[in-house]
C-alpha cells in the first residue's frame, strides 16, 4: 500500500503512523497515536505499549492510505492496465526482456502504481516468445506482457495469459 501526509487533525487514537514530515525533513518509524491535543502528539514508538514519544502537532504525519483511498487515486490508471493488456502484440513488437518484473504483480490498481511511479505504459501481449517454467511451482508463463517507458523504450516479462483472463473478470467493472 502507499502512505500519505495528514495533520494531527486527521489521526486517531491507536492509528499506527510511519513517519513525519517537518518542511522537508522526514523522519521514518513506527509509532501509535496515544493521545492528540493542538500543541503535540504523543506516541508509543515500535510498538503499542512501547516508549512514549511527544511530537509537535505542527508537523505531517505519514500514515498508510485506506484500501478505497489507494484505488480512487488509481483508478483512471487501473483502467489504462486493463484495457491495453488484452492488445496482442507481435514478438518484433514488445521490446527487451526485463527481469525485473515486480510492476506486473499484484491487483490492475497495483500495477498502475508501478506503471505511474516508473512512467511506464501498459502496451499489450504477446505469446510469441518462450514458455517458461516456475522453479518454485507448477505455473507456466506463456506470454509476455509488454510495457512502453515514457521515452519510448519496450520491455517485457513473463506472465500467465489465465492470470489476465481472471484480472479481466475480476475487475470488469473497471472496463465499463
Amino acid at each position: 500500500m502507499e502512505n500519505k501526509l495528514v495533520t494531527y487533525k486527521q489521526l486517531k487514537i491507536g492509528q499506527e503512523i510511519k513517519g513525519t514530515d517537518d518542511s522537508g525533513s522526514y523522519s521514518y518509524f513506527t509509532a501509535y497515536v496515544k493521545s492528540i491535543n493542538p500543541a503535540f502528539v504523543t506516541v508509543e514508538m515500535f510498538k503499542k505499549g512501547g516508549e512514549e514519544k511527544q511530537i509537535n502537532s505542527l508537523v505531517m504525519f505519514r500514515v498508510e492510505m485506506t484500501v478505497e483511498e489507494f484505488e480512487n487515486k488509481y483508478r483512471e490508471s487501473a483502467k489504462v492496465v486493463l484495457k491495453n493488456i488484452q492488445n496482442k502484440l507481435h514478438g518484433d513488437e514488445i521490446g527487451y526482456h526485463e527481469m525485473w518484473n515486480a510492476w506486473l504483480y499484484g491487483t490492475p490498481y497495483e500495477i498502475a502504481q508501478y506503471c505511474v511511479k516508473d512512467k511506464l505504459t501498459i502496451v499489450g501481449y504477446s505469446d510469441d516468445i518462450m514458455l517458461k517454467e516456475s522453479m518454485f511451482s507448477d505455473d507456466v508463463y506463456d506470454i509476455a506482457v509488454c510495457a512502453e517507458y515514457e521515452y519510448g523504450d519496450r520491455i517485457w516479462c513473463h506472465y500467465k495469459y489465465s492470470d489476465i483472463a481472471e484480472m479481466l473478470k475480476e475487475y470488469s467493472d473497471l472496463l465499463k
